[in-house]
């Protein structure tokens, strides 16, 4: 090799990176600051489970994540077929894009995806889903069994003193619920966001039914109280956290069947009418149910969709679906038996879906029907969907009408 060649090499071997001198100086700042937050949050566990070790509790991990997830996509998709070990008593429910499945021994929650979430094991007799935005409340009618998930986890899970007759649950996670005291009265119950009791009114008359409104702010309890003769029906609209209630309204002869909240008010079904107030308790509007026996009804969002017998042989049902504001969306009379309706999610593709013994109608915005047919099985509920609906067999559900 050249001696020239020798050198070069030689030069070039001896040349070392530049260093600039203020980045060193900063990365080791950070790395000195990222040492220090390390033993700090080192500390502050062990300090935790010293000091804090009775506070760590199943429930309170529960609490912690009861906002995970709840600003998901709702985005409408179609669901694969989904499967569960259900039998006849089996309760389903639309929640935050997916479908809530329950039973006496299980709770289920499928996304959007139809893929399993959660699965918990629970002992109600009888579990009734009641559903908000954000949150499911699960209660045991007729028992004292009550739970709230979110749609990741269970959150929290509580014992009455007395058994539950009726309860619902706001966006914020405030929830009314209405139990039998000893003494024959009825009791209800406000919690808060935190899920504690804040707030007890004893009801001398027959509470059926109780609503409160999105906000949590509001409470609506609808009684049966006697009259002279008959039954009248008592609405109470109450405030948070006041014991004179807002307004009160009376409506003679009727009874109580459903409550709900809508449109910053309330809408109330009875045997024979259906009521819409608005947030000061002042009646808005009064639809009638005259000339039909009603048999079936369902309350979304303050829309209804209703079906009555209209002949003593029951060979024809009136369909009747009202928007929040009491409009009639439809009304028609059909030669079926029907079992069952549920009110549309989206009403620009089904207003409602009715379901007879072996078959499920589907209303469309026009007034027109379709009706699907599934080769087997007996059909347990409808879960309206964005597009279509989940029908919802013993062991599996599955999509119709996703057209």
């Amino acid at each position: 090799m050249p001696e020239e060649t020798k050198r070069r090499l030689a030069v070039a071997g001896k040349i070392e990176a530049e260093v600039n001198r203020y980045y060193a100086r900063v990365a080791k700042r950070y790395t000195a600051a990222g040492v220090v937050c390390l033993a700090l949050f080192l500390v502050t566990i062990c300090a935790i489970f010293m000091f804090g070790s009775d506070y760590i509790t199943t429930e309170n991990l529960s609490y912690l994540a009861r906002d995970f997830g709840t600003a998901a996509d709702e985005g409408g998709r179609d669901f694969g077929k989904i499967v569960y070990n259900g039998s006849s008593s089996t309760r389903f429910s639309w929640f935050r894009g997916g479908v809530a499945v329950t039973g006496s021994d299980f709770y289920r929650y499928f996304d959007k995806n139809g893929l399993s979430v959660i699965s918990e094991s629970q002992s109600y007799a009888d579990p009734v889903l009641a559903p908000s935005d954000r949150y499911m409340l699960v209660y045991d009618l007729g028992g004292t069994g009550w739970s709230v998930y979110n749609q990741l986890a269970r959150i929290v899970s509580r014992e009455t003193d007395e058994p539950i007759i009726a309860g619902d649950i706001a966006s914020d996670g405030s929830l009314v619920l209405v139990t039998r005291s000893r003494d024959t009265r009825f009791v209800v119950e406000l919690y808060n966001a935190a899920f504690n009791r804040t707030m007890l009114s004893y009801k001398d008359g027959y509470v059926l039914s109780a609503a409160i409104s999105e906000k949590g702010d509001q409470f609506l309890v609808a009684s049966a109280v006697p009259s002279s003769t008959d039954f009248d029906c008592e609405i109470e609209i109450c405030r948070r956290g006041e014991e004179t209630p807002l307004a009160k309204d009376l409506l003679s002869h009727q009874m109580p069947l459903m409550s709900a909240a809508a449109n910053g008010g309330f809408v109330v079904l009875c045997d024979s009418a259906v009521c819409y107030y608005d947030a000061y308790g002042i009646r808005q509007k009064t639809v009638s149910l005259t000339g039909m026996t009603l048999k079936y009804a369902d309350i979304r969002g303050g829309s209804a969709a209703l079906v009555g017998q209209v002949n003593a042989l029951g060979s024809e049902y009136r369909a009747l679906v009202l928007d929040a504001a009491g409009e009639v969306l439809c009304d028609s009379v059909l030669r079926e038996r029907i079992v069952g309706v549920r009110m549309g999610r989206n009403t620009n593709d089904a207003l409602a879906y009715l379901r007879t013994a072996d078959s499920v109608v589907r209303i469309l915005p026009g007034g027109g029907t379709e009706t699907y047919r599934p080769e087997n099985g007996e059909i347990l509920d409808l879960v309206p969907l964005n597009a279509g609906a989940l029908l919802c067999q013993k062991t599996s559900a599955s999509q119709i009408f996703d057209d």
